[in-house]
């Protein structure tokens, strides 16, 4: 599969996470609106699998969806990825947007009542908070992907 091919499928998730957030928004219905949160999160945690499958590619790297490993593959090669040592960043630090959506997934994924994920004053969003937590996550995770292509399209 061509990078093109996953940047499209990235393009995809983050399209379909958008229309999520915007319909749990504007729903009147309070369980439909937890349950299209939950799809936008889903969408935007497999956006972000996208993007590392981009990057993948780019750097031709094995492919795995783990950060570290992905990483640990780079600097064996020898080569500098920054997107990697950002979301490395991002995901060891538990008051960064990434590593929100990081728990925010798992919680989904364990099928946790909606509840406060992080227990701290710096927590960037909790649940049921109209969808501002998840459009957070995907406002960052937009900026971080087009990033990455710009800085990818100089080389």
């Amino acid at each position: 599969m061509s990078s093109v091919s996953f940047a499209s499928l990235t393009n995809q998730k983050i399209d379909t996470a958008r229309r999520f957030i915007k319909q749990s928004q504007n729903s009147e219905e309070k369980w439909l609106g937890v349950g299209l949160e939950s799809s936008a999160i889903f969408q935007l945690r497999s956006a972000l699998n996208g993007l590392l499958k981009e990057v993948s590619s780019a750097y031709s790297l094995s492919g795995s969806l783990d950060v570290a490993k992905l990483l640990a593959e780079a600097e064996t090669k020898q080569m500098m990825v920054p997107v990697l040592s950002e979301l490395s960043g991002l995901l060891s630090r538990s008051d960064s947007w990434c590593s929100q959506l990081h728990q925010a997934y798992l919680v989904q994924l364990e099928c946790c009542a909606a509840r406060s994920i992080v227990e701290d004053d710096n927590v960037i969003g909790r649940g049921s908070d109209a969808g501002a937590s998840v459009g957070f996550y995907l406002a960052n995770l937009v900026e971080l992907v087009l990033r990455f292509r710009e800085e990818s399209s100089e080389y």
